[in-house]
């Protein structure tokens, strides 16, 4: 009988050692935010092949769906659950309408009117994807791009936004800044001439 004590006795400590660990971690985990920055990131590309701007905007999929929440006024315990099966199917209408009022960009003064085109969730980033309709340009006008995304629900949000302008020739220039509550916008002349 002795033996089959200690035998249970080593399981019994070494399981209490495996609960005591995976408490610990367990705890470690929940004291850990999801992350602790707010970064979103916005690439731009003028494609003059299609003669569109097409837009990819990376953000984390749990500020998203906390943005959405607020945005369609549903409530923090409403699931949202992007990329799931049980994603709430009003999602990418929610997002299409939020993206508008929070990204916009103009190209020599006018509005650049950019449409849904879907999105990937990839674990903790999703990837939102927009297109203009073709566009008149030279490559060589003024844009202008605004991104207040997330503002609302972090005040140390900062939002990448990457412009990549090219001419009729494929040759380009490119202008990135990050913009934050108190800098939420910026304009950029690309100086794509050249002397013949």
């Amino acid at each position: 009988m002795g033996a089959q004590e200690t035998g249970f006795v080593k399981r019994f400590t070494t399981s209490r050692r495996w609960i005591g660990l995976c408490c610990g971690v367990l705890a470690l985990l929940a004291a850990v935010p999801a992350h602790d920055f707010h970064f979103s990131r916005t690439d731009v590309h003028w494609n003059p092949e299609t003669s569109t701007c097409q837009a990819t905007a990376r953000v984390f999929t749990d500020d998203l769906e906390l943005a959405i929440r607020h945005h369609a006024g549903l409530g923090e315990t409403h699931a949202i659950w992007l990329g799931d099966d049980q994603e709430w199917p009003g999602a990418d209408s929610a997002i299409a309408v939020w993206l508008g009022q929070h990204f916009n960009l103009r190209v020599d003064g006018t509005p650049v009117a950019l449409t849904w085109v879907g999105k990937e969730v990839e674990l903790d980033v999703s990837y939102l994807y927009l297109e203009s309709q073709p566009l008149n340009l030279t490559g060589v006008e003024p844009w202008h791009a605004k991104n207040t995304m997330l503002f609302a629900e972090f005040d140390d949000q900062v939002n990448e936004v990457h412009l990549h302008a090219f001419d009729s020739l494929g040759m380009g220039q490119e202008k990135r800044e990050m913009l934050s509550r108190d800098m939420p916008a910026f304009t950029w002349k690309p100086n794509l001439e050249r002397d013949g």
